[in-house]
C-alpha cells in the first residue's frame, strides 16, 4: 500500500510540475516534458557552425568557430527578444582564440576576416552575459566573441575567409536557404 503511494505522489510530481510559457511566450512545457523537447535553436546553430584553423609549423596559431546567424533568427516569432530579424545584413557569431594574445582580436595584428570579399561592416564584441552566448554551440572558455555583421550578399553561396599575412587562411562557405514559393506545389501540379 505504502508503494503504491508512493509511486502515486511520484507520478503526480513528474506530471504536475506547473506549465511555464517559452521565452518567447508562444509554447506551453513543463519542466518534465522540456527534458524530452528538442532546442530547435541550437540545433539550427549547430548546422550551421564551422570552424577554421591558421597553422604554421604544425602549431595552431588561431582558431575561429563562425555561425551563420541569419538562417537560425529567420523564423524566430518572439519580437521583444529579436527585434532586428537580420535581414539588413548577413549576421555571424564569431569565437576567436589567438595564441600569446590576452584578448583575441581577429582584425587587428594582421588576421582578417571577409564575407565574398567583403570586410565587416559592424563588429560587436559581447561580453560574458550576453544572451546570444547561452544559444549558441560550441562554447569555450577562452575564445573571446563578437558578433559580426556583413553586407547583405545576394548569392547562394556565402563564403566567408580567416586570413592572416603571416599564417595564411582558412576558407568556410556556408549556403543560403532558398525562400519557399508559397504557390510552388500547385504550380508542379499545374505543368
Amino acid at each position: 500500500m505504502v508503494k503504491k503511494i508512493l509511486l502515486l505522489l511520484s507520478a503526480l510530481v513528474m506530471l504536475g510540475c506547473s506549465a511555464k510559457k517559452d521565452k518567447c511566450g508562444t509554447k506551453e512545457y513543463s519542466d518534465f516534458a522540456q527534458l524530452f523537447t528538442k532546442d530547435e535553436i541550437y540545433d539550427k546553430s549547430l548546422k550551421n557552425t564551422h570552424k577554421a584553423q591558421l597553422m604554421a609549423s604544425f602549431e595552431t596559431k588561431a582558431l575561429l568557430t563562425a555561425t551563420y546567424l541569419n538562417p537560425v533568427f529567420a523564423q524566430r516569432n518572439c519580437k521583444e527578444r529579436f527585434k532586428n530579424q537580420m535581414r539588413d545584413g548577413e549576421y555571424f557569431f564569431i569565437g576567436v582564440f589567438i595564441t600569446n594574445s590576452e584578448q583575441s582580436e581577429f582584425n587587428k595584428k594582421g588576421y582578417q576576416l571577409t564575407l565574398n570579399g567583403h570586410l565587416p561592416i559592424d563588429i560587436k564584441l559581447l561580453d560574458d552575459n550576453d544572451p546570444l552566448r547561452y544559444e549558441m554551440p560550441m562554447m569555450n572558455n577562452w575564445s573571446t566573441y563578437y558578433k559580426v555583421k556583413f553586407p547583405k550578399v545576394e548569392t547562394e553561396e556565402l563564403t566567408l575567409v580567416f586570413e592572416n599575412n603571416r599564417f595564411g587562411k582558412d576558407i568556410l562557405t556556408y549556403q543560403k536557404e532558398k525562400p519557399k514559393a508559397l504557390f510552388a506545389p500547385l504550380n508542379r501540379l499545374a505543368k
